[in-house]
C-alpha cells in the first residue's frame, strides 16, 4: 500500500505502479546510524575506483610488468562492474536489499586480505576480480539502500549526502593513496579500502533495517545475458579508446545490438526484469537515465583532459594541478546536501535544468579563458562546473529513485550506477579521440564539446519536467 506522501507525489502518478514495501519513518539515531555505515561502504568503494589508478606504477615496478599490463587491475574491474550492476541489482529485489549490500562488503573485504597478500601479478589480478564482484554488489545497491532508511519526502536529503561521500573520495582519495603508497606501498591502499570495508560491513550488520526478500525467483538466463550485452558495449567503447582490433569490435558491436533486442523481446511485459524494461519505458525514468548519462558523460571527459592543460598548457606542477582540480568535486561535495535538502522541495525538472546550464556555462568559460588566466580564475570556472553538477545529480538521482516503485528500488538503483559507469567510458573515449586529434596543450578548444553534453542533459531534464507535467 502506497504511502499518503507517495500517492501524491506526480512521479509515482506517473509511473503508475504500487507499492509492495512499506515506507520507513527514517527519523531516528538508529537511521542515521545505519546510513552512516552505508556512506563509509560506500567510501571503500570510491578508493577503489580512485586510489588503485595512483597505485598502478608502483604495483607495476613490484611485480616488474609493463604499464600496460598494470592497466589491467583498472579495467577488468571496470567490465565486472559494468557487466554485473544490473544482475546484482535484481539479485537484490529477490534475497532483500540488505543480504546483498552486507554480502558484497564481505566479499569486498574478504578480497581486499587478498589483494594484500598477493605474491604475484596473477595473484592480484585474480582477487581484484573478486573484489570487483563485491564492488558490483555494493554499488549496485546504495541508493536502494538509502531509500530503505529514509522516507522519500526525505530521500534528496540522503542522497545528497551520498553524493558528498563520493565527492570527497573522488577528490581525497588520490592525496591519501599518496599518503599510503609514501609510507606502505601499493598494500597500504588495499588495506584502507579493508578497513572501510569492515567498518562498513559490522555497521550495517547491526544497524540496517531487515532484510525483505521478495517473492520473485531470480533470472538467471537473463541476467547472463544482460552481463555479457553490457560487456560487449563497454569493450566496443574501451576498444575504440585503444585501438583494438576492428573485427572484435565490429564483433562486440553486432553482439551488443542482438543482445538488447533479445533483451527487449524477453523483458517486454515484466514487471521486474533483470534488463528495467518497465522502467526505462516510463519516460521520466529513462529520461533522467538519459541525462545522467549526458552528465557523467561531459564531467569525465572534463576530467580526462583538463590534467594536460594544466600540465602542459598552464605550466602548473603536479601538486598545483592537483590542488587546482580539487575545487570541483569539492564544490559538489560542499554544496550537495543542501541541494539535496531542496530537491525534497522543489521539483527537480527546473533545478535540473538549471544546474546543467550552469555546468555548460563553466566549461565554455574553460575553453575561452586567455593565456595570461590566473589561477583562481581557472578555480572559479572549475567551481561553477562542480555547482552546476552538484545541482542537477542530486535531484535528479531522487528522481530516479522515486519513479520507481518501493520494491524496484534495487533496479533503479542500479540504472543510476550504471548510467555513471557508461557516461565516464563515453566521455572517456571522447577524451582519447580528441588527445590522438590536437596537441595535449590545446585540450581546452574541446570543452564546448562537454558543454554540448550538458545541454543535451539539460534538454532531456526540459523533456522530462514536461512528460511530468502531461500526467
Amino acid at each position: 500500500m502506497a504511502s499518503k506522501d507517495t500517492q501524491s507525489d506526480p512521479v509515482f502518478r506517473a509511473q503508475g505502479g504500487s507499492e509492495t514495501v512499506p515506507e520507513p519513518a527514517g527519523a531516528g539515531l538508529k537511521d542515521h546510524l545505519a546510513f552512516a555505515a552505508v556512506l563509509v561502504a560506500v567510501w571503500a568503494i570510491v578508493l577503489e575506483s580512485t586510489a588503485v589508478n595512483v597505485a598502478l606504477p608502483f604495483i607495476a615496478t613490484d611485480f616488474d610488468v609493463s604499464a600496460a599490463t598494470a592497466t589491467w587491475i583498472v579495467g577488468m574491474s571496470q567490465f565486472i562492474i559494468v557487466a554485473l550492476l544490473l544482475p546484482m541489482a535484481s539479485l537484490g529485489e529477490t534475497i532483500g536489499y540488505r543480504r546483498l549490500f552486507l554480502s558484497g562488503m564481505l566479499l569486498f573485504s574478504i578480497a581486499s586480505v587478498a589483494c594484500i597478500l598477493a605474491t604475484s601479478f596473477n595473484a592480484l589480478i585474480v582477487a581484484r576480480a573478486v573484489q570487483s564482484v563485491g564492488t558490483a554488489a555494493t554499488m549496485s545497491l546504495s541508493f536502494a539502500m538509502a531509500r530503505t532508511i529514509y522516507s522519500d519526502k526525505n530521500l534528496g536529503t540522503a542522497i545528497g549526502v551520498l553524493a558528498t561521500a563520493v565527492a570527497i573520495g573522488s577528490s581525497g582519495g588520490p592525496a591519501i593513496a599518496g599518503l599510503l603508497l609514501e609510507f606502505g606501498g601499493w598494500r597500504g591502499v588495499f588495506g584502507l579500502m579493508l578497513v572501510c570495508s569492515t567498518l562498513g560491513f559490522i555497521g550495517g550488520s547491526f544497524l540496517l533495517p531487515p532484510n525483505q526478500p521478495s517473492e520473485r525467483r531470480f533470472d538467471i538466463q537473463n541476467s547472463v545475458l544482460v552481463a555479457l550485452t553490457l560487456a560487449c558495449v563497454l569493450y566496443v567503447l574501451n576498444g575504440y579508446v585503444n585501438d583494438w582490433p576492428r573485427w572484435s569490435l565490429m564483433t562486440a558491436a553486432i553482439a551488443s545490438v542482438l543482445g538488447f533486442a533479445v533483451l527487449t523481446r524477453t523483458s517486454r511485459g515484466k514487471q521486474a526484469a533483470v534488463f528495467p524494461l518497465d522502467l526505462l519505458a516510463l519516460p521520466v525514468f529513462s529520461l533522467s537515465v538519459i541525462a545522467s548519462i549526458c552528465a557523467f558523460a561531459a564531467q569525465f571527459l572534463g576530467f580526462v583532459l583538463l590534467p594536460f592543460y594544466l600540465l602542459l598548457g598552464a605550466g602548473f606542477s603536479a601538486v598545483e594541478m592537483a590542488l587546482v582540480l580539487s575545487v570541483w568535486p569539492a564544490s559538489t561535495g560542499i554544496l550537495a546536501p543542501i541541494l539535496g535538502w531542496a530537491s525534497d522541495r522543489i521539483p527537480a525538472g527546473p533545478l535540473g535544468a538549471v544546474g546543467l546550464s550552469v555546468f555548460a556555462i563553466g566549461f565554455f568559460l574553460l575553453a575561452a579563458m586567455p593565456e595570461d588566466v590566473s589561477t583562481l580564475g581557472i578555480a572559479l570556472r572549475l567551481a561553477l562546473c562542480g555547482i552546476g553538477f552538484a545541482a542537477f545529480q542530486t535531484p535528479n538521482n531522487r528522481l530516479v529513485m522515486l519513479s520507481a516503485p518501493r520494491d524496484r528500488s534495487g533496479a533503479a538503483s542500479g540504472m543510476i550506477s550504471l548510467a555513471r559507469q557508461f557516461g565516464r567510458a563515453i566521455g572517456t573515449a571522447i577524451a582519447a579521440f580528441i588527445l590522438a586529434s590536437v596537441p595535449a596543450s590545446d585540450v581546452l578548444s574541446a570543452m564546448p564539446i562537454a558543454g554540448g553534453l550538458a545541454l543535451a542533459g539539460a534538454l532531456a531534464t526540459v523533456a522530462r519536467a514536461l512528460a511530468l507535467r502531461n500526467k
